[in-house]
């Protein structure tokens, strides 16, 4: 019997972004990934509500909570008063945080391009070739409904 070829595909995928995601926390420094994590998703949709923040985080509220808390005495986000309901708040970056959001991008870019420099010019031009149908897929798991 034969096995299908993509069989071990996602399993492959699965543990090389493991072991790369570690060593991408690793690299960025300063923030834990669950503060960065939580930092980009205000860039990308603040303002933001908690609950909201929450729900993209995949994270529950007292957990969002104690993170904008922490990312709030960092100078790292701001709070005002939702104006549609006064009993809400919307979260958004300082430009302090944006800056730690580029600093942190920068190391772990750095870090990457330090890996992919061991590689071939074909092996780089085949990850570069793969990084669309990779961006889509997590696109489109962004855009669909929560779990």
């Amino acid at each position: 019997m034969t096995q299908d070829p993509l069989a071990d595909v996602p399993g492959r995928l699965a543990f090389v972004a493991g072991r790369l995601n570690r060593r991408i926390r690793a690299a960025g420094g300063g923030l834990s990934h669950g503060l960065l994590s939580a930092l980009a998703t205000v860039q990308k949709f603040g303002p933001i509500r908690l609950a909201d923040l929450s729900h993209q985080e995949f994270v529950s509220a007292p957990s969002t909570t104690r993170l904008v808390a922490e990312l709030e005495k960092r100078g790292l986000v701001s709070r005002t008063i939702d104006p549609a309901d006064g009993r809400a708040f919307l979260i958004e970056t300082t430009s302090a945080g944006e800056a730690e959001i580029v600093r942190a991008r920068s190391a772990r870019a750095s870090m990457v391009a330090s890996l992919m420099s061991t590689l071939s010019p074909d092996e780089v031009a085949a990850i570069e070739k793969a990084l669309p149908a990779l961006e889509r897929a997590i696109e489109n798991d962004e855009q669909s409904p929560r779990r």
